[in-house]
């Protein structure tokens, strides 16, 4: 009779493509190994005495050669480290981009994708944790797919940031980033791909369905907020001037003018104003008897210009008072009204048969689209030495602007845009206010120790207004610069004043 010959405790079974022999221990799977250093961890762990003889065949029963060990550790965890870089890295700009528009977006879809954005370096973070199993023993069972989940979403963030960027033309910043993110992307998908990490995803059609379902509610959401609604939705913002009933002082010698400053928002888009200003004039004229000719009326229209065949007005301007509507910088909330009276002095002996002029401009942008730093209403710079006693002027305004020498104050800051992901991929732009109180020069309207202020509003590429924006280039802020005017003849207004 044969004797019992007891079967090997440990079986050691031959390495899988990865490199990874499976352990049995009493014929029940303990582990898998790398190496025979990890194969004795694996042992230990199960209860086998730690000075097993690995080359007893009474002991390990190898199904494969003892010394076939293929794995690469180095290759391996290289590969595993820069899988999780990628994934870590993309998953630290989603949660900086979502967290500030979930919180500061202007618009409902930016904070809509706000929430999306941290949603995605949530999957990108565990996608990273997941990249360490998964080039390890693979202990999860979903760890290859959780991996992939992330690449794509990577792959997808990546790509819509340098679109974004290349199309705004801003090639500095995040811009490398972005590149290396893509060219990161492209290596991930192949290797993943390599892996075919697809196989074991229970229902891949309707997983993938599911993925661009919400991709496309997204996106919807994103394009009704940003798109549809400003252009449906534009602001109403009613703005003129006008006379009130003028009183005569005392000794009749002037009239008390009031002005009317129109200015409020009965829309539903809330407005940040960038400046105001308004002025009231006089216009000496003269009574012309015979009138003026086609040659005079061709002049005076072709430059922009009221004709008036009977009035002459062959006197210097005057300015009887100017001012600011309210403050540069305020925000203009739907039901606001920053409207106000002002009353004007003006003087019968210096406007003589003239015109008494009422002048007023506003510009704002969309709080919608954008807004200005909270320091623009501090921002104010003067272009002379406001602690000297005389006023130096000390330096002059951009020469398009003003010419050398004319007074100045503005304000300026950066302009943000509706959301994170739109001031990070685009270059910074700086808005700016200057109120131009120029000197008198041969040919102005106005006379010698007068003057006639105006009002420049732009947005710029630059802190200094180096390089404006044109027109076009402005108009994803909403930016929108709004002017009237009226004029009445000073007999009416006393006319007026006269009348009970």
């Amino acid at each position: 009779m044969t004797p019992h010959r007891p079967q090997p405790q440990v079986i050691v079974h031959s390495p899988d493509s990865r490199g990874l022999r499976e352990v049995s221990v009493g014929g029940e799977t303990v582990g898998r190994a790398w190496s025979p250093r990890d194969l004795r961890r694996v042992l230990r762990r199960a209860g086998v005495p730690a000075d097993i003889d690995l080359g007893n065949p009474g002991q390990v029963r190898w199904r494969a050669d003892p010394g076939l060990w293929p794995d690469r550790p180095w290759r391996r965890r290289s590969r595993a480290c820069l899988m999780m870089l990628g994934l870590l890295v993309s998953a630290a700009v989603l949660f900086r981009v979502g967290l500030t528009d979930t919180l500061g977006a202007l618009t409902f879809g930016g904070r809509v994708m706000g929430v999306v954005f941290l949603a995605g370096a949530l999957v990108e973070t565990v996608a990273a944790a997941a990249a360490l199993d998964y080039w390890g023993k693979r202990a999860t069972r979903y760890a290859g797919q959780a991996v992939l989940l992330g690449v794509v979403i990577v792959t997808v963030t990546s790509l819509m940031f340098l679109v974004l960027q290349w199309e705004g033309g801003y090639h500095a910043g995040l811009f490398w980033l972005w590149i290396l993110l893509v060219a990161w992307s492209a290596w991930a998908l192949w290797e993943v791909s390599r892996q075919r990490v697809w196989r074991g995803i229970p229902h891949p059609k309707s997983f993938a369905t599911g993925v661009a379902l919400s991709a496309l509610i997204g996106s919807a959401s994103v394009a009704y907020s940003a798109m549809y609604t400003p252009y449906v939705a534009p602001p109403k913002v009613p703005f003129m001037v006008s006379f009130g009933k003028p009183t005569l002082n005392a000794a009749r010698t002037s009239l008390y003018v009031p002005a009317h400053l129109t200015f409020r928002n009965e829309g539903a888009i809330s407005i940040f104003v960038v400046g105001t200003q308004w002025t009231a004039t006089s216009w000496p004229s003269t009574f012309r008897e015979k009138g003026t000719g086609l040659t005079r009326w061709r002049d005076e229209l072709g430059d922009g210009w009221d004709t008036y065949r009977y009035e002459d007005f062959d006197a210097p301007t005057r300015l009887l008072a100017a001012g600011q509507i309210t403050s540069a910088g305020s925000r203009l909330d739907p039901g606001d009204d920053f409207s106000r009276q002002v009353v004007v002095e003006v003087p019968l002996k210096d406007a003589g048969q003239g015109r008494i002029a009422l002048d007023a401009s506003i510009s704002f942008i969309r709080a919608d689209r954008c807004k200005l730093a909270n320091s623009y209403p501090q921002s104010i710079e003067y272009s002379w030495d406001v602690d000297s006693a005389e006023r130096k002027h000390v330096w002059d305004a951009p020469s398009w602007l003003a010419k050398p020498g004319d007074d100045f104050f503005r304000y300026r800051s950066r302009i943000y845009r509706s959301s994170a992901v739109m001031n990070m991929t685009h270059a910074p732009d700086w808005a700016a206010m200057w109120w131009v109180i120029p000197k008198w020069h041969e040919g102005d309207l106005f006379g010698p120790g007068d003057t006639l202020p105006y009002m420049q509003v732009h947005i710029a590429h630059d802190p200094d207004s180096r390089e404006v924006l044109s027109e076009d280039e402005q108009e994803p802020y909403g930016m929108k610069t709004r002017s009237t005017s009226v004029d009445q003849p000073v007999a009416l207004l006393r006319r007026a004043a006269e009348t009970p």
